[in-house]
């Protein structure tokens, strides 16, 4: 969201190999979800939803974000040239989004539910290769890349126990608040990512230049940092692939169209490692669903003292978990 994002996101590397906090020793090295094989969730809907429209949707997640696609195109050079540098490594784009695979059906279902395009689920990919690891230079972190400045502006905690920015579910919010509150601001999408990734009050002053030219308010009309000039046409050049990837010689693996994971509120104190044995997970499995935790121990009544498990692996380690709080009860007092 602001221009030192190129370090976080460099061009050449797609991000591949995730950048870790300065001084995180709780990041317990951030597992590569893309080879973690995630297993297909059971059918699960959420409560409250439409379930004519759920049993409409597509089985596989891409062709539900195709069907959401609304921005419009961009001709432009850089547009095809991004195109070509995608399509030229096909393994580093399959590596980003086997990591995004956990969080995309979230993300999807939270952009359509606020009436956007969906090729906004496609901007992580750009901003942090969908790491939410990823730290820049300016602090900017997690998969959306919030600077501390802006993360406090949209309500996203930041402190010992707990960073919001990283909470994969907290910073998709605040990032959907932030993109839909540029589109009104400058009535197009092209203009609000330009400043997403630039500042809306330097896109704003890139506007005022052109008016006052008396040219029309386009994004090639603007004069932008070499960041922002890029960053617009990446993504349309990504959205441009997933539309159509067989055109680029593509192949996409499915996703499928469910819940990947849903959220445990604990009334327990327990520590990182006890919880990743109770969900029959692995620590850095388990931090990559919970990548806003900052300490070791989940603190009941706080408000980092929610989980994010698997939608697969909630019923075993509810029942581990009870299993778990009966073995920690002081035993009755026996009789004299």
């Amino acid at each position: 969201m602001r221009p030192s994002l190129a370090a976080v996101f460099l061009f050449a590397s797609l991000c591949l190999a995730p950048a870790a906090p300065a001084g995180a020793a709780e990041a317990l090295a951030f597992v590569n979800v893309a080879g973690m094989s995630p297993p297909v969730p059971t059918e699960v809907v959420p409560a409250n939803a439409d379930v004519e429209k759920a049993l409409a949707q597509p089985a596989d997640l891409w062709e539900r974000i195709r069907n959401g696609f609304g921005i419009p195109p961009l001709d432009h050079p850089l547009v095809r040239e991004h195109e070509r540098w995608f399509v030229e490594r096909p393994d580093q784009l399959r590596a980003i989004l086997g990591r995004g695979r956990l969080y995309l059906h979230f993300i999807v279902e939270e952009t359509e539910q606020r009436g956007l395009p969906l090729e906004l689920v496609l901007v992580p990919i750009i901003e942090s290769g969908f790491n939410p690891m990823a730290l820049s230079p300016a602090q900017a972190a997690g998969i959306w890349q919030f600077i501390p400045g802006t993360g406090t502006r949209f309500g996203l905690a930041q402190s010992r126990d707990l960073d919001e920015r990283r909470d994969v579910m907290a910073s998709t919010a605040a990032a959907l608040q932030y993109l839909a509150r540029l589109h009104s601001q400058f009535g197009d999408w092209h203009l609000a990512l330009a400043a997403y990734n630039w500042g809306e009050n330097s896109v704003a002053r890139a506007v005022e230049r052109v008016r006052a030219s008396g040219k029309k308010v386009t994004f090639d009309a603007l004069s932008l940092p070499e960041e922002t000039r890029n960053y617009v046409p990446r993504l349309l050049a990504l959205s441009n692939i997933i539309a159509n990837p067989s055109a680029y010689g593509i192949t996409l693996d499915e996703i499928p169209n469910k819940p990947f994971f849903a959220k445990i509120a604990l009334r327990t104190e327990i520590d990182f490692p006890t919880a990743a044995k109770l969900s029959g997970m692995t620590q850095e499995e388990l931090r990559a669903l919970n990548p806003g935790l900052n300490r070791s121990g989940i603190d009941r009544g706080a408000r980092s003292a929610v989980l994010v498990l698997p939608v697969e692996r909630v019923d075993d380690f509810r029942s581990n978990l009870k299993a778990y709080e009966a073995s920690r009860r002081p035993a009755p007092k026996q009789r004299p």
